[in-house]
């Protein structure tokens, strides 16, 4: 009788067991010949019943594939530090979500939108990216070789991205990636948001009721406005925030307010803010 511990594992469990996403697993084996897409199903290839994989059934599942529990120190593995990674799994390891990360691949031209989702250019070829295809959706997208993390391109974009780098400007400014020289690194973070996602902003807009009074941004797309209140507390700036809020309702313009608990969340909040005051992103 097979002891417990030399049960046979599933796919995904395997790659739990090398601390790799199951992803990631299934990329490398359907990559080195193990398995193929079959209709919706995996399949075993001869070389991959070679390894030692074989098929399993299950009420819940139907037919899945497992692999000897010894298969952990199989010199395949080896290369798992170099397996393709996805958007999620890059934008992770640069310490970004994963739509952001995919705007910034675009920006750099290694990716352009394609079917709800993304195609491999000829600069993100040239860079090991592979296009896939979502098994459940069909919707188009890419994988990226982990050694782009150290692309010196793309970690200076993320490094402006967030406010770093050359995002600070030597004149107590901020710069954006559009160019834009913003007052906060707060701002800015804001700016680079609605560049990335393709809206249309200005900054230090002339507001229609008062020529000396300037929005932080505005959005001719959707005729609204953006204004982030910082972190000031103080009695002046409260007054100050109260005023120009309260001509805002008087004059019936459209404003979205970002405060500093919002900026970890701007792929979550601005969206749907925008989307209730008319403009889709």
């Amino acid at each position: 009788m097979t002891a417990s511990n030399d049960k046979p594992l599933s796919t995904t469990a395997l790659a739990k067991s090398v601390g790799k996403e199951p992803r990631e697993l299934f990329i490398l084996m359907a990559d080195s010949g193990w398995i193929e897409k079959q209709g919706e199903r995996w399949r075993l290839t001869s070389k991959g019943s070679f390894e030692g994989g074989q098929y399993r059934q299950s009420d819940k599942y139907g037919e899945y594939i497992v692999w000897p529990k010894a298969l952990v120190n199989h010199q395949l593995f080896g290369r798992l530090p170099s397996a393709p990674l996805t958007a999620t799994q890059l934008g992770g390891k640069l310490g970004i979500g994963a739509r952001l990360c995919n705007l910034v691949l675009a920006e750099l031209g290694w990716i352009r939108h394609d079917r709800k989702g993304w195609s491999l250019t000829a600069a993100g070829e040239a860079l090991e990216g592979q296009q896939r295809e979502s098994e459940r959706t069909g919707v188009p997208y890419v994988s990226w070789p982990e050694t782009l993390v150290m692309n010196p391109v793309l970690q200076r974009r993320v490094q402006w991205l967030m406010g770093e780098g050359e995002a600070q400007g030597m004149d107590g400014q901020w710069l954006a990636l559009d160019g834009h020289r913003l007052g906060s690194k707060e701002e800015l973070l804001i700016d680079n948001w609605l560049y990335l996602n393709g809206v249309v902003h200005s900054t230090g807009h002339p507001l229609p009721f008062d020529g000396d009074s300037l929005a932080d941004f505005y959005l001719p797309g959707g005729q609204l406005y953006i204004e982030y209140w910082g972190f000031d507390k103080t009695a002046s700036y409260l007054k100050r925030k109260l005023e120009r809020q309260t001509l805002y309702q008087q004059h019936e313009l459209p404003l979205v307010e970002i405060t500093p608990e919002d900026l970890d969340q701007l792929d979550e909040i601005l969206p749907r803010a925008l989307l209730r005051l008319g403009l889709v992103v």
